[in-house]
């Protein structure tokens, strides 16, 4: 990946466009704040997208509550980053440089978004994880405790 960084406003401009029906809320010249609804398969899903120049998107299910599965062997909530009581969604692998703030939030994060409520909602009915990819054991085992 290479490139410059997109600007917030950029990154605004290009989700206005691509996803017109989420609300974006610039924080300052650095940052910003999304949120919008998708519907993968069964459910509806309200995600928050939060995002500063420099780190990497935070993504959160605000509605409906995620469901946790604490005897499912992936653990209560697989593919998530921080506590199980604000959870946000593991979407790719920070190690493997598969984002960066060249690209767009529009066309990476909300389909990966997307493709996580998927594969959730198989879990939930299987209680196997099957978007694939790495999660760090660490982080993994602070969300599982």
């Amino acid at each position: 990946m290479s490139g410059q960084y997109k600007t917030i406003d950029e990154q605004i401009a290009a989700m206005r466009s691509d996803w017109p029906l989420f609300r974006a809320h610039k924080v300052d010249r650095h940052s910003a704040v999304w949120t919008g609804d998708v519907k993968p398969q069964f459910a509806c899903y309200r995600i928050e997208i939060r995002y500063e120049i420099g780190d990497f998107p935070e993504v959160r299910i605000l509605l409906p509550e995620l469901i946790r599965k604490p005897e499912y062997t992936d653990g209560p909530l697989p593919h998530v980053y921080g506590p199980l009581s604000d959870p946000t969604l593991c979407l790719f692998d920070p190690a493997a440089n598969e984002w960066d703030g060249t690209m767009l939030i529009s066309r990476t994060t909300i389909p990966w978004s997307i493709d996580w409520t998927v594969f959730y909602e198989f879990w939930l009915m299987t209680g196997v994880w099957s978007g694939g990819g790495r999660h760090p054991g660490s982080a993994q085992e602070a969300v599982q405790q």
